[in-house]
């Protein structure tokens, strides 16, 4: 079949196009693959650390206190020390996270002790000087495997994406955190301000519920003391 010169360049000057096309297609398949379970469980905590009151409350999507968070450090010596707990709105713990390295610039793991009922849940940081710190998250099921997670936290800021991994690459988009501003009364309450700066934890149904609401207020607390 002859191609005249008209339709050999008209075909060069769409292949481009064509390429873009098929690429973003792509792209857009695989992040709907890694997003194909809602995220339609959120909490949210006020951005302000402020234990004058207790622990730190952790809202529910309807404002009702599902959470409170609290985190001792025993670092006068600079050891790094320290305890976290989760704890239920009537103060029963239901998550403790211990650390002998919580110290700023230096890489921090937050580990839930042995025992017969625990999963052996466990936070881990890695900073990287003036790049983003490589945060990852763990823990054993039942059965005894061990599930790890990778928050993919944005640069100079407390928001980020949480994927599964697997064989040390990016699955499935289980939690999302986000630096927002809000209006609610029950966040304004007591507040000069309208608004209110908070961290939302978004995250799916089948998700470590309670080990990412721990870890989105280890990421506050972190932040909080030694900046992004």
């Amino acid at each position: 079949m002859k191609m005249n010169i008209p339709t050999l360049v008209s075909l060069l000057a769409f292949s481009p196009i064509l390429t873009l096309i098929i690429a973003s297609s792509s792209a857009s398949h695989l992040e709907r693959r890694k997003d194909k379970h809602p995220l339609n469980h959120f909490y949210t905590m006020k951005q302000q650390i402020d234990y004058s009151e207790g622990p730190l409350k952790i809202y529910a999507a309807d404002g009702t206190v599902a959470y409170r968070f609290a985190k001792v450090s025993f670092d006068s010596s600079d050891q790094g020390l320290s305890t976290t707990e989760l704890q239920t709105d009537s103060s029963k713990v239901v998550l403790t996270l211990q650390s002998t390295n919580d110290l700023c610039a230096q890489k921090t793991t937050y580990e839930e002790a042995q025992s017969p009922r625990s999963r052996t849940r466990r936070v881990e940081i890695y900073p990287r000087g003036m790049l983003k710190d490589v945060w990852r998250l763990n823990y054993v099921d039942d059965s005894g495997v061990r599930h790890n997670f990778r928050f993919k936290r944005g640069f100079a800021d407390s928001g980020g994406r949480i994927y599964t991994q697997v064989n040390g690459h990016d699955g499935e988009l289980i939690a999302e955190l986000k630096n927002e501003k809000r209006k609610d009364s029950w966040l304004t309450q007591g507040s000069k301000s309208k608004e209110v700066r908070v961290l939302t934890l978004s995250c799916t149904e089948d998700s470590p519920r309670e080990q990412l609401i721990a870890f989105m207020a280890l990421v506050l607390s972190r932040v909080d003391r030694c900046g992004f």
